[in-house]
């Protein structure tokens, strides 16, 4: 059941008279259906255009035209096209769902009305070369809307709103928006990396300056550990250039620490389980997802020729994402609390190069285009990933 409630912030922000709006908030704070009361708060005057844009056509496939499905069918005056996302009126106005990954289906033509859901994730020519021209013929009016991601183009936006004339910002909490009780926030924080607790839930702009492994310093995680736990697993790296394993072990609290590495040069996977038995064999082994498919050199795949070798293998069906991987990795190093649940030996110099070296590409995955990084910091965090996900408690953090 949706929730149509218009609360006093609510009617502020539709009934404020800025051409141009940006609301910047925290995951479930209830933007869609403040975005769905922005575009049909009054009658649609005859031909005239309302668009709902977001990120890619599937997201709003899934999210938004359901929406509309539900409130007008069997709407006596009105026409839902499913191909079209679209709903069509007698006076011949049209309400549509469009994405923004396809911009040639958005232009050539004039509209009054649109909301850029999810910004941040929206291609900035999206709005300065297509959608602006189209609302400027009819001096049509618009809403951005959406959880940040660092400072880009929603910042900007939301700026404009602090200071420019027609423009008007706002900036909410996930707690703000009444639909998500306080218990289940605090569950959020504790499972999350503070950066993007405060991101998702605070709806506050945050930046980690690239880095990969932003929550790494090396003079709070690198050290010298007197005694290690019995719990102890390889997290493992399947390439010819380098074969990469990592040795940690797991205490009662739940904490790990990296004390061990392996590091092989134009090998494979035979010559690296070899290599992992002499230092510690018959163990729990988290190896890339992948090798359970296909092996470097091998007819074997990776994962059985690690089985072949005594080590137990565990890894998902699927390749888990870049930026999840990185997520449950931040979030061990330093969680929401400001909990440490990770550390590593100094000796471990390629994972500590790794955690202080690779960065994010632009769609906030694993930078691989310097081949001497990443091996390590992905055999670490696949075992991460895997041991200690990031839990979806509170709807989903999209990933366009």
């Amino acid at each position: 059941m949706i929730n149509w409630t218009v609360n006093s912030t609510r009617k502020e922000i539709l009934n404020d008279s800025s051409r141009f709006k940006v609301i910047v908030a925290g995951r479930r704070w209830g933007k869609t259906v403040l975005s769905l009361m922005y575009l049909l708060k009054e009658p649609f005057q005859p031909g005239e255009r309302r668009w709902y844009i977001t990120p890619t056509y599937r997201q709003g496939k899934m999210i938004v035209f359901p929406i509309l499905r539900q409130m007008f069918h069997g709407f006596v005056g009105a026409k839902l096209n499913e191909s079209e996302m679209s709903v069509m009126f007698e006076n011949g106005a049209e309400l549509a769902v469009k994405g923004a990954d396809n911009e040639n289906n958005l232009r050539g033509v004039a509209l009054t009305r649109c909301v850029m859901d999810e910004m941040a994730y929206i291609k900035p020519n999206v709005w300065e070369e297509i959608v602006y021209p189209m609302l400027a013929t009819t001096q049509g009016e618009v809403l951005f809307i959406g959880t940040p991601s660092g400072y880009d183009m929603m910042y900007e936006l939301y700026s404009k709103g602090q200071s420019e004339k027609d423009w008007k910002s706002w900036q909410f909490k996930t707690i703000d928006g009444g639909f998500v009780p306080k218990e289940e926030i605090e569950r959020a924080k504790r499972s999350m990396d503070e950066v993007i607790f405060r991101q998702e839930f605070e709806g506050s702009f945050e930046t980690t300056g690239n880095r990969a492994a932003y929550n790494f310093e090396r003079e709070l995680h690198c050290i010298k550990t007197k005694e290690l736990s019995n719990n102890l697993w390889w997290g493992v790296d399947f390439n010819v250039d380098f074969m990469t394993a990592v040795l940690a072990c797991q205490y009662t609290d739940g904490t790990i620490h990296f004390f061990n590495e392996l590091r092989l040069k134009n090998s494979n996977t035979e010559e690296l389980s070899i290599e992992m038995k002499k230092i510690a064999p018959n163990i729990e082994c988290y190896p890339d997802p992948a090798g359970k498919a296909r092996s470097t050199t091998s007819r074997r795949s990776d994962h059985q020729i690690l089985r072949d070798h005594g080590f137990l293998i565990r890894a998902k069906k699927s390749h888990p994402s870049h930026i999840d991987r990185l997520n449950a990795l931040n979030r061990k190093l330093k969680d929401a609390e400001g909990k440490v649940g990770m550390t590593v030996e100094p000796s471990c110099r390629f994972l500590v190069k790794d955690l202080e070296q690779c960065q994010r590409d632009k769609r906030g995955g694993l930078d691989k285009t310097q081949m001497d990084l990443t091996h390590a910091l992905d055999a670490c965090s696949y075992a991460i990933a895997h041991k200690f996900p990031i839990r979806r408690l509170i709807g989903k953090s999209i990933d366009w």
